[in-house]
């Protein structure tokens, strides 16, 4: 566990010295930490800071030399912490009868406040130093604080509150009063708040469904004058403005493009920049450059944008920081390995709607990371077309993707020949020729591709290809199989079964090892089991130890024996003998491993959570 989180956290160096310490059950434990990716992981996170509940929004604060981190929670709570040390500071407070929807921060008097605002039609002010509510606005019946934002107008800190009903109030916290009539000239509701400065002035942008953006002063509550353009037929979500920079700039997304905007002259820099389904941001400078920092709607996704040179920020590029290697964005659905031109390579797919290739002799992406689909990979495999390698994708875009293997690239224009998400795909040799079968998520339709042509053979909607029991395809001595969860095996270009029915549910893999088909079986069970597919004999003893579910298992050779691989809910992978049952590894990894595989050299590549690892033999 140390090597794998020394690896994780890119200190391969470390990973690698702590794999040379000799430990007691070495013998017991074959294999080691070869590198390992860390998604989930940062060597610049400080702290975890625990919160009661989801945390819905959160803020900084600075108020003299004290900086604090502040958080809203859906249970209506909410929670600060000293953001030098990482210590909670008072105790959690609540007021709000649902979840905390929006939070500003800011000084009043000296010291540090928050203002909250949820489904119960006030904004709520805190005082951080008691940790006790203060004050209250309420904004209108039946309506709730949707956004907040926070200001200094003639030295007086003010909050300004989009509701609901899409009006925009402004208050003057000192005398807990609403400051002026509300901010009205969008010919729609208002979406999005920020405040900022403009010649020294203050003032509040606003963001709407008609399609502006428009800038107001405080002081006077009056338009400035600019009305920035967006898109009329998406309204802008978000909204961004940062310190004082010359020129003073804006950041206004909606659900597909984001704008960088020069407030001063209302023009927008450059041209929109591609980017979907933006969920918050904040603005700073880093090394003297205006900078955004950006979350999106995919767990785990943060952007570093350079709003000066319109780009984005690579990892070498941020400064003072050792990052881990990063991978997939969410949850790894799969693995399977390949060998190209001597390399031993990876290939793992997941619900970031991507497929990742790794060299797994090294500890990089082999190329760049296939994209395209809409949706979650849901199948994908590696095959050889015409003397290339490549990987076959399937997403629930109803989509096959074709990609070169060496070099990431896509190949021609994706198969569509079914409307619904593509569940199960497998490719092999059948008559001579490099054959795709799928089929959709929803059991209906099976679908059989010549790929060398990219010509759909022929369909099928049969129930011996479509029945919810089979768990995948494979290929036997150049035929399609249908491995069912029972761990029956049917010949779908005989239509028969062949081979002999396993005594355990739950098939796993399917695997062709020296001559010998060989079964998997023990999905959601505790006991694995190997079976003999043509006597339906048990190969060697029932592999046990797991406390949780297995999830995943693969079959592979090393050193001329046959082992089994599986991996469980508990984040835990064990590693037998098949031939004695004897256990020889147990390894522990911080969350549920949803893809194995075992690669041609023995090493085995573990998907878990969103990272992989690669376990080479000691």
């Amino acid at each position: 566990m140390l090597a794998l989180d020394a690896a994780r956290y890119g200190q391969r160096q470390l990973a690698a010295a702590i794999r040379e310490v000799a430990v007691c059950q070495e013998a017991d434990d074959p294999w080691v930490v070869h590198w390992a990716t860390g998604t989930c992981v940062d060597s610049r996170q400080l702290y975890a800071l625990p919160a009661s509940a989801a945390v819905r929004v959160v803020a900084t604060a600075v108020v003299g030399r004290c900086g604090l981190a502040v958080a809203g929670c859906e249970d209506g709570t909410l929670h600060w912490w000293d953001l030098a040390t990482g210590r909670r500071l008072g105790k959690a407070v609540t007021g709000h009868s649902g979840a905390v929807r929006a939070l500003a921060t800011g000084a009043l008097d000296g010291r540090p406040f928050a203002a909250t605002g949820g489904s119960d039609s006030a904004v709520r002010l805190w005082d951080l130093v008691v940790g006790k509510q203060v004050g209250a606005f309420p904004v209108g019946d039946d309506t709730f604080v949707r956004s907040l934002a926070t200001g200094l107008v003639e030295g007086r800190p003010v909050a300004i509150s989009l509701s609901g009903d899409g009006v925009v109030r402004v208050w003057d916290l000192a005398a807990r009063t609403q400051r002026g009539v509300p901010l009205a000239g969008h010919t729609g509701a208002v979406s999005a708040v920020a405040t900022g400065a403009l010649d020294g002035r203050p003032v509040v942008v606003t963001g709407s469904p008609d399609g502006t953006v428009r800038v107001w002063d405080l002081i006077t509550g009056r338009e400035a004058g600019l009305v920035l353009r967006h898109n009329a037929t998406r309204p802008v979500c978000l909204l961004v403005t940062g310190p004082e920079h010359d020129p003073p700039m804006a950041v206004s997304s909606d659900d597909w493009d984001v704008r960088i905007w020069n407030l001063a002259t209302g023009e927008q820099i450059g041209e929109p920049l591609s980017v979907q389904f933006m969920d918050s941001g904040a603005m700073a400078m880093l090394d003297g450059r205006p900078a955004a920092v950006v979350s999106y709607s995919i767990p785990g996704m943060v952007d570093v944008w350079d709003l000066s040179a319109h780009r984005h920020l690579r990892p070498p590029e941020l400064p003072r920081m050792r990052l881990p290697l990063l991978g997939h964005r969410d949850t790894v659905r799969g693995v399977a390995t390949a060998v190209v031109k001597g390399r031993q390579l990876a290939v793992t797919g997941g619900d970031d709607r991507s497929v990742r290739i790794w060299d797994v002799d090294g500890d990089s992406e082999a190329g760049s990371p296939p994209s395209g689909h809409a949706g979650p990979v849901r199948g994908f495999t590696t095959a050889v077309v015409d003397g290339r390698p490549v990987i076959v994708t399937g997403g629930s875009d109803a989509t096959v993707r074709i990609w070169d293997l060496d070099s990431g690239a896509q190949l021609a224009e994706p198969l569509i020949g079914d409307t619904s998400s593509v569940g199960l795909l497998t490719v092999g040799m059948v008559d001579g020729r490099p054959t795709l079968i799928t089929r959709d998520r929803w059991h209906k339709t099976v679908q059989v591709w010549d790929l060398a042509t990219r010509q759909q053979l022929h369909g099928r909607s049969t129930t011996e290809y479509t029945s919810p029991y089979i768990e995948f395809f494979a290929v036997l001595d150049g035929r399609f199989v249908a491995v069912t969860r029972e761990g029956r095996v049917w010949d779908l270009t005989a239509s028969e079964w062949i081979g002999v029915q396993t005594q355990q549910d739950g098939a796993l893999a399917l695997e062709t090892l020296e001559g010998r088909n060989v079964i998997l079986t023990g999905c959601w069970t505790q006991t694995v089991h190997l079976w003999d597919m043509a006597t339906g004999e048990q190969i060697g003893q029932p592999m046990t130890g797991h406390t949780s579910k297995v999830r995943a298992g693969a079959v592979g050779m090393l050193d001329g024996r046959l082992v089994v691989a599986a991996g469980d809910g508990d984040g835990t992978v064990r590693v037998w003998d098949a031939t004695t049952g004897r256990q020889t590894g147990t390894y522990t990894f911080p969350a549920s491993i949803w893809g194995l595989a075992v690669a041609p050299d023995g090493r085995l590549v573990v998907g878990f959570g969103s990272d992989i690892a690669v376990l080479a033999h000691r």
